[in-house]
Order: C-alpha cells, then sequence, then structure tokens
C-alpha cells in the first residue's frame, strides 16, 4: 500500500499532500481516518460476540444484534463524510495555510499541498462523533462482559470454574499479563490498550490544530503510534493468551526438552 501511497500531514494546519504513485491526498485522507474508525467498532464486535456466544444466544439481545452490528459498521462510512462537502478553494486555502505556518515544508515540485478545511469545526464534530459512538459500545460491550462473568454468576459454580471466569474477563479487557502458576496478576493495563493507540494520537492531533501549535516531533511520534498498532495489538494478544503463545512458540521448544529414553529389561527371572 505505500508504494501506491502514503499521506503527509502538515499540522498545525488540516493539509497535507501525498507521496508515491497516487496523488489523490483527499482520497487518502478519507480512507486513514475511516480505517481507524473501522478498527475501533471492529473491537466492539469481538467483544459483542464473545458476549454472545457465552450469554446471549437464548436472551433479548439475539434479536436486535445484527440490526445493530450493520449499523455500526454502515456509520463507519458516514462519519467523515460531511467534511468532505466542505472542502475550500483549494488556491486561496493554499494561500491561508502558507501564511499561516511559520515554518513552511518542502513540498516535492510534483505535488500540490491538499487542504480539508480551514474551519476546524466540522473536521471536530466528525471526530467527536466517531470517537464517541464506538467507545460507548466497546463500554457497554465490555461492562456487559465483566457483569455476565464476575456479578451476575451462580454460586453452584465450582472454584475452577470461577477462575476461569475471572480469567476470561481478564482477558476481554486486555488488563492482564500473569506468570505462570501465580493466580495474581503482576501487572495489567489499565482497560483498552487498542483504542489508546488511536484515542491518544489522533486527540494530540485535534489539540495541535486548536491552539495551532507546531512540533515536528510531536507530528511523528503520531504516525509511529498509529503505525505500530498492528505489531502492537499482536504482541499483546501473544502476551495474555496462552494458546496462541504456545502454538507461536511450540517449534522452538523441541530446542530446548530433553528428550526422554526408556530402558526396557528383557531379562526374566
Amino acid at each position: 500500500m505505500t508504494i501506491f501511497a502514503v499521506p503527509y500531514a502538515v499540522f498545525p494546519a488540516m493539509a497535507g499532500y501525498g507521496l508515491g504513485i497516487i496523488d489523490s491526498p483527499g482520497i487518502l485522507l478519507y480512507l486513514i481516518v475511516t480505517v481507524i474508525t473501522l478498527t475501533s467498532t471492529t473491537i466492539f464486535a469481538i467483544l459483542e460476540i464473545r458476549y454472545f456466544i457465552l450469554f446471549g444466544e437464548n436472551s433479548w439481545w439475539r434479536h436486535i444484534r445484527k440490526p445493530i452490528i450493520a449499523g455500526s459498521y454502515i456509520m463507519v462510512f458516514i462519519y467523515f463524510i460531511p467534511a468532505q462537502f466542505f472542502i475550500p478553494e483549494q488556491e486561496t486555502a493554499r494561500k491561508m495555510v502558507w501564511d499561516s505556518l511559520g515554518c513552511q515544508p518542502a513540498i516535492p515540485p510534483n505535488r500540490q499541498l491538499f487542504v480539508l478545511s480551514t474551519d476546524l469545526v466540522i473536521p471536530a464534530y466528525s471526530i467527536l462523533i466517531a470517537e464517541l459512538i464506538p467507545s460507548m459500545e466497546i463500554g457497554s460491550a465490555m461492562f456487559m462482559n465483566n457483569y455476565k462473568l464476575l456479578v451476575a454468576r451462580t454460586s453452584k459454580l465450582s472454584r475452577k470454574t470461577l477462575n476461569l471466569q475471572w480469567k476470561l474477563s481478564i482477558a476481554l479487557t486486555i488488563q492482564v499479563n500473569q506468570l505462570s502458576g501465580n493466580k495474581n496478576p503482576i501487572f495489567y493495563f489499565q482497560s483498552n490498550f487498542d483504542i489508546s493507540l488511536f484515542f491518544l494520537p489522533v486527540n494530540a492531533v485535534v489539540l495541535m490544530i486548536k491552539y495551532s501549535y507546531h512540533d515536528q516531533t510531536i507530528n511523528n511520534l503520531v504516525f509511529i503510534v498509529l503505525s505500530i498498532h498492528g505489531s502492537a495489538s499482536t504482541i499483546i494478544m501473544l502476551l495474555i493468551h496462552k494458546p496462541y503463545r504456545d502454538y507461536i512458540f511450540s517449534p522452538f521448544y523441541r530446542f530446548f526438552q530433553r528428550s526422554t529414553t526408556f530402558a526396557v529389561n528383557m531379562n526374566t527371572a
């Protein structure tokens, strides 16, 4: 993908240009923010399917879950459409952006600066709604999973089953990493690690634009954090879920395991 198109943002202005073969920064920007929101909605879908399999197959939830999930995915593609209808006239907008930037970046000669908006209001409302709805969905799904696992459990369950439910609750919210044989968590990530990788950089960008603050170091960190989401999520999954961890490292176990030799005595008295 990066061979064909790489968006380069020029913060604190809501502007940028594209690198790569395809020169269409407007479409690239829409795709980026849509993919970010799509990932958050997918987290909700994962939590929802776990709740449905564990508790909701015979409840009222089975009647409304499909419309809610379908509506959530449809909304992903609608959140940032309003900003596309208010893209300013580019020549005038470029002049305003260049005048507002104290340090003007060098742009390749075959590229033009694309300005999404000269007013923060519409993009800010789009981001707010795109953050609020998935956050409410994920929070509700996490609450219902934990409520059913930890609060609404029956007293007839065995200690082993209760222990498994506790571990499942921790894994669902991506909170804990335990040492083998230790029943108490020794280290945990509060709440949702995946959302933090989106929530923090996106809101950092909003604040930089609002207060017209430019810091290239922060700009670079924003895109680094967004870029490592896939790798970081995979590492966290391997650390938390023992079956995945055992499967991935199973080819290496044979080098550390000693072979056992059995001796059979064929002599009879």
